[in-house]
């Protein structure tokens, strides 16, 4: 080697290093997913951080909406104390959703234990019941007690029950009762999915030792199904001292203060107290955080591991006694249609007060909710669009958000799933409140971005509030998946938007849909948001219909709302309908696809023979 070669040599290695490091820029999967987490991440600090943050600030700064950050005070956490509502408000809390946990873990768990050990008559239509309970908005079904239960309401005329009979329902003790009737299907579902994981193995080694069967459940199976039923407890305690739609129907007849009903009530003041709706909101967040943190500590305290190598089913016994079935469809009764025969009832009522006759029944209840141009037809077309407009942008943005943060790795993944999951803890009621101070503050009046008071703000907190829900469920259909099938699409040098339309979203098309008539269906009852955030001249659904309520025109009422849920359950059957013509669309589509390529390959099979029958006779004559 050459003087001169040398010194070329050591100066490209020299500056050849650098270069090459300067080059290696972001691959295009890198740079695609750069582009997909970040602007989500922006736009869910806007949606969700930011209002949360709102509420923090009011209780803080109680001047905030009329001086901005001026003045710093804890004051209101005092008045809060002090006030004897208020302080009575947290006190009925805690022990509304105490009882409701306990009433509605023995009755969840009594139906599960049923089901599951196959000891009731018609498990299936049992199951179909709970879930209709479950997905029955809990104002819809709060309303229906009133109407059945009230003085001179449809239970005591159909009865005969003289006035003040009922009376006991509209006190603390009735509400519980009639939460826990509401929300028992989730320590049902809770307990069911722990007896699949829980073996016969203990009980059969009890009974070997002649135990009985109460001292096998008391000893074995519920201290084995603990958490599961401590699960749904929690889910049951944070859903009833949260729960706004009970609040907004049976507080003013009963006339308990609840936190939720209080919060509400301090928005709607004139003026409104802002520092204590601030105050209440984190005072609600703080009672939920402990029962979920009280949950974590319990379970903590000892081992309660089932499922060891392999799990042997439990041995479904032909025995199913009446007494237990008749049980069983007293409580579905009791909890679904005593409150839904209510609505349907009042519904085809002139007046309820004037009884059963045959001159008071009418069908001008529905004519007049259905009458195009009405109010009520409006608020019926406004809800149906921002539902299904939500429904169909949370779900897609659903499977996108699932995928990055079931896939992806680092700290923005982090960032991007605890935005999205703080809002599964959160009250609506709290996060309604927390877009009136988002997007009702002062400064943003210079900037035009004050949006309280508009349709989109209505259709941004519908967002913030659905799609924690859509990504948990794709998240579980998109674990599912083998990452085997995304690789080999990279490795072919398909982008991460090819991958979605190509591979993912083919894949979890049945849970996007089944996400997309989930979201719709809650959106079209959800009362916290619609009735903080509506325009005051643009009525929704759930809007109307409380306010029908609360004019006591309780006949207007009921229409409407068995109008809404017959409309959510045609959009549902249409939909159903849909994806079975697509399904059958594509199944003749891929048997004509076959029937050509068959069709193809033996005509080549066929031009491919001719010439082979042609030499194999010539080759037979040149050897005779």
């Amino acid at each position: 080697m050459t003087r001169s070669s040398a010194l070329s040599t050591r100066t490209k290695l020299k500056h050849g290093l650098p270069k090459t490091l300067y080059k290696n820029k972001l691959s295009k999967a890198q740079i695609q997913k750069f582009m997909l987490i970040w602007p989500s991440i922006l736009v869910l600090l806007g949606l969700v951080a930011y209002p949360l943050g709102t509420v923090l600030l009011q209780s803080l700064l109680p001047k905030l909406m009329d001086q901005g950050f001026t003045q710093f005070s804890l004051q209101s956490f005092s008045v809060i104390f002090n006030d004897n509502y208020t302080y009575r408000s947290i006190i009925y809390a805690l022990v509304l959703g105490g009882g409701t946990a306990v009433l509605a873990s023995i009755i969840g768990t009594f139906l599960a234990v049923l089901v599951y050990r196959n000891k009731i008559h018609g498990e299936r239509f049992v199951a179909l019941f709970i879930w209709l309970v479950f997905f029955t908005p809990s104002y819809l079904i709060a309303e229906g007690w009133v109407l059945m239960m009230q003085r001179k309401g449809l239970l005591s005329e159909l009865l005969g029950i003289p006035d003040g009979g009922l009376d006991w329902f509209f006190s603390l003790a009735g509400l519980i009762a009639a939460m826990a009737f509401r929300l028992f299907p989730v320590i049902y579902f809770s307990v069911l999915a722990g007896l699949r994981g829980l073996g016969p193995e203990y009980e059969e080694a009890a009974r070997t030792l002649g135990a009985r069967s109460f001292l096998v459940w008391i000893k074995i199976n519920l201290p084995l199904l603990f958490p599961s039923i401590l699960a749904g407890a929690t889910l049951a305690f944070a859903e009833s001292v949260s729960d706004f739609g009970f609040a907004a129907a049976l507080v003013p007849q009963a006339h308990i203060p609840l936190l939720s009903y209080s919060i509400y009530t301090a928005l709607n003041q004139s003026p409104p107290n802002f520092s204590q709706v601030g105050v209440l909101s984190i005072i609600l967040i703080g009672v939920i955080g402990l029962a979920i943190w009280s949950q974590k500590w319990i379970l903590g305290k000892g081992s309660y591991s089932t499922i060891k190598n392999q799990i042997r089913p439990y041995r479904l016994t032909h025995r199913k006694p009446i007494i237990l079935s008749i049980i069983a469809y007293l409580f579905l009764s009791i909890a679904l249609f005593v409150p839904l025969s209510g609505e349907i009832i009042s519904s085809l009522m002139k007046n309820t007060n004037s009884g059963f006759i045959a001159s008071n029944f009418t069908l001008q209840n529905y004519i007049n909710a259905i009458q195009i141009g009405s109010e009520s037809y409006q608020a019926v077309k406004r809800s149906l669009l921002l539902s299904m407009g939500t429904a169909v942008i949370v779900s897609i943005l659903g499977v996108g958000l699932a995928f990055v943060i079931q896939r992806g790795q680092g700290y923005s993944t982090r960032i991007l799933y605890v935005l999205t999951m703080s809002t599964i803890a959160i009250p609506g009621i709290v996060l309604a409140a927390g877009y009136v101070f988002a997007w009702n503050a002062p400064y943003l009046v210079p900037m035009h971005l004050n949006l309280y008071g508009t349709l989109f703000c209505v259709f941004l907190a519908y967002i913030a509030g659905s799609l924690p829900y859509s990504i948990r469920l794709q998240i579980g259909a998109i674990t599912q998946l083998s990452p085997s099938l995304l690789s080999s699409g990279q490795v072919h040098g398909a982008g991460i938007y090819t991958l979605f339309r190509k591979i993912l979203i083919p894949l979890v098309s049945g849970t996007v849909v089944a996400t997309l008539f989930l979201t719709f269906s809650h959106l079209m009852f959800e009362l916290p948001v619609s009735e903080l955030l509506h325009p005051p001249a643009e009525q929704l659904l759930p809007v109307e219909i409380s306010h029908f309520y609360n004019e006591l025109m309780v006949e207007k009422g009921s229409s409407l709302t068995v109008l809404g849920i017959v409309l959510v359950l045609i959009v549902y059957g249409v939909g159903q309908l849909l994806i079975y013509v697509i399904q059958k669309i594509k199944q003749m589509n891929s048997k004509r696809l076959v029937q050509d390529v068959v069709s193809i390959k033996l005509q080549s099979e066929v031009q491919m023979s001719v010439p082979t029958r042609a030499i194999q006779q010539d080759i037979e004559r040149q050897v005779t």
